[in-house]
């Protein structure tokens, strides 16, 4: 607003009615004006913060939906992480169907949310990938038990449809006899005994100390396939709860794995660490005296 209007606004009591119409019409205007002025500065910073966001997210369409902001605190304290953990599972069904891991991932999610025509899905898209999968089987084997411990809660329909499908899987047989015979066929490999040998403790827990001599046992020649990656499994396996408490059996594996694996630091027990640990303090030690000396 200039000099002249400024004035006006000081004496306008003083002003002829036409003046202080002109008057009060400027001031609405100006007003209207920088309204319109914010607005357009608002808008544009809105435009700036989403461009902004948009490059850190990576290059989008412009009219692309705007995408939740990723919050590492709230994504690792997921509210419904099962559901969230289907968002990720889908693309994985389409993208990678071929795959093994995707089916036996979806049949761990489907699973726990007990959802049991999805988990027989899984099971059958893992079954004509690969039959005698070790994953694939502790899976058959806890749908075997779900399958016995719920049916009669179901849907005539989904048992019919239940029935039907897992002949191929089960036929007659118990889920006991099913882990018997699985461990019989693949009696050369630890890391189908590893599966086995848990199923056989998830059957009965009263077998606890066979299923952990069957996968423990270093000196089991019988096995073609010891190596660090599956003793690691077995060692991880024992220490998840897999075969309930077994503190001390655990102890001796890790010795035993010690040995026959001396540089692995998956089998280094804590006191061997205190151990080596130990001359180098001492090291240090003297030479500190040597330099007071």
């Amino acid at each position: 607003m200039d000099v002249r209007y400024l004035c006006i606004l000081l004496f306008s009591e003083n002003l002829a009615p036409s003046e202080l119409k002109k008057l009060r019409s400027k001031q609405r205007k100006a007003k209207k004006k920088a309204e319109q002025e914010s607005a357009q500065a608002k808008e544009a910073q809105i435009k700036r913060d989403q461009h902004h966001k948009s490059r850190q997210q990576g290059d989008v369409e412009p009219d692309a939906p705007q995408l939740d902001e990723l919050i590492p605190e709230k994504l690792e304290r997921a509210d419904n992480p099962l559901d969230q953990a289907i968002k990720f599972l889908q693309p994985l069904q389409t993208l990678a169907n071929n795959r093994i891991e995707t089916h036996l991932m979806a049949f761990e999610v489907y699973y726990r949310k007990n959802k049991v025509l999805l988990m027989l899905q899984s099971l059958k898209r893992c079954f004509r990938l690969d039959s005698e999968n070790p994953r694939l089987h502790s899976c058959l084997i806890r749908f075997h038990k779900v399958c016995s411990k719920n049916k009669s809660s179901w849907d005539p329909a989904v048992i019919e449809v239940v029935e039907r499908e897992t002949k191929e899987f089960f036929g007659d047989k118990n889920a006991k006899v099913l882990n018997a015979d699985f461990l019989k066929r693949h009696s050369k490999s630890l890391e189908a005994a590893l599966e086995g040998a848990s199923m056989m403790y998830f059957l009965d827990e009263k077998t606890q100390n066979a299923a952990i001599n069957l996968v423990t046992s270093m000196d089991n020649k019988k096995y073609t396939d010891i190596n660090l990656k599956n003793c690691t499994n077995v060692l991880q396996s024992l220490r998840k709860g897999a075969f309930g408490s077994c503190e001390s059996q655990v102890e001796d594996y890790v010795n035993k794995c010690n040995k026959r694996f001396p540089y692995a630091a998956a089998f280094k027990p804590p006191v061997q660490e205190t151990k080596e640990a130990t001359p180098d303090s001492n090291h240090v030690s003297q030479d500190e005296n040597c330099h007071s000396n």
